[in-house]
């Protein structure tokens, strides 16, 4: 029971990532809103949460808005008396390469993942400095660490989203707020599924792209969801400003 005590809010806790955050923070003993644009899949994401002994809610909304945000927020408080941990997971990707990537492509990818990671963060910070500090993880990648030809929006946003967390860690750090990035590699999310499907041989993709991973796999959502709650527990109390890569050793190869 690690975050017993903690409450705060889990963006795209609908599914992947954010799922398996919300399913084991809850776990972990905290109180958890969920928050995700998809009705059907935040509602079923709290119902799973709730069915393991943990204590969660729904909130509709969209992380591109900052009232949404503000709403969230509010709820939390409300719902649970606190609001002292943030994990900022909601995010998109476009696969095309740069000469191919439309202004759309590129302010779509933008909106959700650094503008939502901002506001997430800027709220978030607000709500913490009233209530005595908090732990803020974001979600980056390997990508914020290396580049891939056909994810240019993708790497640039959670490149980015990198230095948001630096700069919140050294501003408000007086504040008792702690502010760190978890950065996966491939994980067995629907994200990647469709990536997948897209293929014209989706087993063959799949199992070259393993092969590309030291451990010879990519990860379940659940153990970087692990390294995420780690982050928001006070067993991370010296940990701010840092990158924990999750990768299964990918970005250590050399070839």
């Amino acid at each position: 029971m690690r975050l017993a005590g903690k409450a705060g809010i889990v963006t795209g806790a609908g599914a992947g990532l954010g799922r398996a955050v919300l399913l084991a923070a809850t776990r972990a003993g905290a109180q958890v809103v969920a928050l995700e644009i998809d009705r059907d899949a935040g509602a079923s994401a709290v119902e799973e949460a709730a069915a393991a002994g943990g204590i969660a809610v729904f909130h509709h909304g969209d992380v591109r808005e900052e009232d949404d945000w503000v709403a969230a927020i509010r709820r939390c408080v409300e719902e649970f008396g606190a609001f002292n941990i943030l994990d900022n997971n909601a995010g998109i990707a476009i696969e095309k390469r740069l000469h191919d990537t439309s202004l759309e492509d590129w302010d779509a990818v933008a909106a959700v993942n650094l503008r939502g990671t901002f506001l997430g963060c800027k709220h978030g910070v607000i709500a913490m400095r009233r209530g005595g500090g908090g732990s803020i993880v974001n979600t980056g990648s390997i990508v914020s660490l290396t580049g891939d030809p056909i994810l240019p929006a993708y790497a640039t946003t959670k490149t980015g989203i990198v230095g948001l967390t630096r700069v919140i860690a050294v501003d408000y750090a007086e504040d008792g707020i702690r502010c760190n990035c978890v950065c996966p590699g491939d994980m067995d999310t629907p994200m990647l599924q469709r990536s997948f499907q897209r293929a014209p041989d989706p087993a063959a993709m799949r199992r070259e792209l393993e092969a590309a991973y030291p451990l010879k796999r990519i990860a379940d959502p659940a153990e970087i969801a692990n390294a995420v709650v780690f982050l928001l527990s006070d067993e991370s109390s010296f940990v701010t400003g840092s990158l924990l890569v999750a990768d299964g050793g990918l970005t250590a190869k050399c070839y």
